[in-house]
């Protein structure tokens, strides 16, 4: 087992530098019999003569000098680990690295990161836009802080915490029949040309479930990464399609209309966290803003 007494070692260092145990003491605060215990005590602790006594004064051993090179070999290493994690720190409280779905970036997150940019003007951020599957890896390999995806609770890796709930609707052109109905069901949208976010999409899987458990085959004329194209495409009188609220009240004032779907389909926006890491004060100071635009 690894033993070491930092203070011995202060002890021993004050002694060389000064070639007085008396000195040594009142480098480091203490009496001259402190500073001799302690040196006592590190040459039991290792077995070795450090010092020896000619005409009043002490003089190193060859151990000694050996021992205190390395020491300072090792205490160089120390105050460059100390300014690394002090620079670690500063850089860590002076940015903020967000992770985000494509569509929270562009109509959830402006207002929010304005807001914090406010609060906090001397931290730079950094914002990326992707899949929740990115999302998830970018803040499970420590590239971002905080994160926005649409997830079930079974991700590992990270933390995963609620955020409000909404459900998906139906966005069709203006004027159209299905206008007239308080709610779209999937047979309302038997044959009816669909615009639908890419496959690989969480919302998509349980859009597709729902119209299966309809026994309904959906008409899908379009496949889209992105909601944004899509809802251009349904104003222009292409088809129609189902996503979250939020992106579809971006884009309310094209020629579209916006209806309930059912059944409900719950749009699971999750805040995404490294379970490793603790929380930045920015970071923090961006979820509190968070909270008050999201409830």
């Amino acid at each position: 087992m690894l033993r070491f007494n930092l203070r011995q070692i202060e002890a021993f260092r004050a002694v060389i530098a000064t070639g007085n145990m008396t000195q040594a003491g009142e480098v480091l605060g203490v009496t001259q019999p402190a500073i001799s215990r302690l040196i006592r005590d590190l040459e039991e602790e290792y077995g070795l003569q450090l010092f020896v006594r000619h005409s009043g004064r002490i003089e190193p051993t060859k151990d000694a000098i050996l021992l205190h090179a390395e020491v300072e070999r090792c205490y160089g290493e120390l105050e460059q680990m100390v300014k690394f994690a002090t620079d670690l720190g500063a850089f860590r409280r002076n940015r903020l690295r967000i992770a985000s779905i494509v569509g929270h970036s562009y109509f959830l997150l402006p207002a929010v990161i304005k807001s914090f940019h406010a609060q906090c003007p001397d931290v730079t951020i950094n914002l990326f836009s992707g899949s929740s599957l990115e999302v998830v890896d970018h803040i499970e390999k420590g590239r971002c802080d905080i994160g926005l995806a649409l997830l079930p609770l079974d991700v590992h890796g990270v933390i995963i915490q609620e955020m409000p709930e909404t459900n998906l609707v139906c966005v069709i052109p203006k004027d159209h029949p299905l206008g007239m109905l308080g709610s779209v069901t999937p047979g309302d949208l038997a044959n009816v040309p669909l615009l639908l976010i890419s496959e690989s999409s969480l919302m998509r899987k349980r859009l597709l479930q729902a119209f299966e458990d309809a026994e309904i085959t959906p008409n899908v004329i379009l496949d889209s990464t992105y909601n944004g194209p899509i809802c251009s495409l349904v104003a222009s009188g292409m088809g129609v399609s189902i996503m979250d609220l939020l992106t579809a009240e971006a884009y309310s004032e094209l020629d579209i209309e916006i209806r309930p779907f059912s059944p409900s389909i719950a749009c699971e926006l999750k805040l995404v966290l490294p379970a490793t890491q603790a929380l930045s004060l920015p970071a923090k100071a961006f979820l509190t803003i968070l909270r008050e635009y999201t409830h």
